[in-house]
C-alpha cells in the first residue's frame, strides 16, 4: 500500500513524467487495435505466418500487463491492452479454426505454437556486441531455409511427419542451426529455431550454447538492419528488417528497440485498413517468375500471402509481434 501511495506522490509531483513515452505507448496500442480489427474481419484469409505473429503479439502483451500491474500511471493503457487482449484472443481462435480447415497439415505441425501461452519473452535485457561479430564464412553448406526450418522446428515440437519425441535435434538441423555463413531470412530462421527450443524448454546440449549463437546471429542481424536504414531500404525488404527486430527483441536484445525503427514500422501500416505492407510494390513479394525460382523464393523466407485488399499476411504478422515487443520493452 505504501509503495502505491509513493508512486502516486511521484506522479503528482511530476505531471509531465514520461509524456513522450505515454504518447509512444498509445501510438503502439492504437496500431495494434487497428491490426486486431483487421484480423477480426479477415481471420479466414490470414496464413500461418500471420497467426503466429498475432500469437507472439499476445504473449508479449501478457508480459506487458504483468510488468505494468503496479504502475498507477499506466492505468488507462492497462485497460486498453486488456480489452485488446480479449478482442484479439477471439479473433485468433477464429483464425486458427480457419487455418485448420484450409491447411490442416501445417496447422497440426505448429498447433502448439499457435497459443499466446507458448510465447514468453525474455525478462532480462542485453545488447548485441559488435566486437564479438564473426565474419560470414564462405561455405557451400545449406542454410536454414523454409523447408529445413519446418522440418527442424517440427522435430522440436514433436509434430514431424514421423512423429517422435519433442526436442529432437536431427544432425542436419544441428548443422543448419549453427552455420555462420547464412544471411537475410535464413539467418533470422536460425534465431527462430533457438527461440522455439527455448519456449519448449529443450535440453539438448546444442541449446546449452543458445545464448552464444543468438548473440552471434543477432549481432549480424543488427548490422543488416543498420545497412538497410543507411540505404533507405533501397532493394531491401521491410519485412526482413521487422523480422530481425521481432526475433532478436523477443530474445532480449534491447538495442533493436530503437525509436526511429518504431516510427518506420508504424508508417508501414495502412491506417484505413489496419494491415501492413512493407514491399515497394506487389512484384517485390514474389520477384521470381519461373517455377524453380519461385521455389527458391519460398526457401529463403517464410510463407507469404498477399491478401485481396493489397495487404500482406507475413508483413502484418511480423509487424504486430514487433510492435508488442516495443510496448513490452518500455515505451
Amino acid at each position: 500500500m505504501l509503495s502505491l501511495v509513493f508512486q502516486l506522490l511521484i506522479y503528482l509531483l511530476n505531471p509531465n513524467l514520461s509524456i513522450c513515452e505515454g504518447d509512444t505507448r498509445n501510438a503502439i496500442i492504437s496500431a495494434l487495435e487497428k491490426a486486431t480489427d483487421y484480423l477480426e474481419t479477415h481471420y479466414d484469409e490470414i496464413n500461418l505466418d500471420g497467426v503466429l505473429g498475432y500469437c507472439m503479439m499476445q504473449g508479449q502483451l501478457f508480459a506487458a500487463l504483468e510488468k505494468w500491474n503496479s504502475d498507477l500511471r499506466l492505468e488507462s493503457e492497462r485497460e486498453r491492452v486488456a480489452r485488446l487482449q480479449k478482442k484479439s484472443s477471439a479473433a485468433i481462435e477464429k483464425a486458427k479454426r480457419a487455418l485448420g480447415e484450409s491447411n490442416p497439415y501445417y496447422y497440426k505441425v505448429f498447433s502448439s505454437a499457435l497459443s499466446p501461452e507458448f510465447w514468453k519473452p525474455s525478462h532480462q535485457w542485453l545488447q548485441t556486441d559488435p566486437s564479438a561479430a564473426v565474419p560470414l564464412t564462405n561455405s557451400s553448406s545449406a542454410c536454414l531455409g523454409l523447408d529445413a526450418s519446418n522440418v527442424c522446428i517440427s522435430s522440436l515440437l514433436g509434430t514431424g511427419k514421423d512423429g517422435g519425441d519433442s526436442c529432437t535435434v536431427p544432425d542436419i538441423c544441428r548443422s543448419f542451426a549453427t552455420g555462420t555463413h547464412c544471411t537475410n531470412y535464413e539467418l533470422s530462421h536460425q534465431v527462430f529455431y533457438f527461440m522455439f527450443a527455448e519456449m519448449k524448454g529443450c535440453l539438448d546440449p546444442l541449446f546449452l550454447n543458445a545464448q552464444y549463437y543468438k548473440n552471434l546471429f543477432c549481432t549480424a542481424m543488427m548490422q543488416i538492419n543498420i545497412n538497410a536504414e543507411k540505404q533507405e531500404f533501397s532493394h531491401f525488404r521491410g519485412d526482413l528488417f521487422t523480422e530481425n527486430i521481432l526475433f532478436c527483441g523477443f530474445s532480449g536484445f534491447s538495442d533493436f528497440y530503437q525509436p526511429r525503427w518504431l516510427d518506420i514500422i508504424l508508417n508501414w501500416q495502412k491506417p484505413e485498413k489496419g494491415c501492413f505492407w512493407m514491399y515497394a510494390d506487389q512484384s517485390e513479394s514474389f520477384p521470381q517468375k519461373s517455377k524453380s525460382n519461385v521455389q527458391e523464393s519460398r526457401r529463403v523466407k517464410r510463407w507469404e500471402k498477399i491478401l485481396k485488399d493489397g495487404c500482406s499476411a507475413h508483413n502484418t504478422g511480423v509487424a504486430v509481434g514487433t510492435l508488442a515487443g516495443f510496448l513490452y520493452y518500455g515505451f
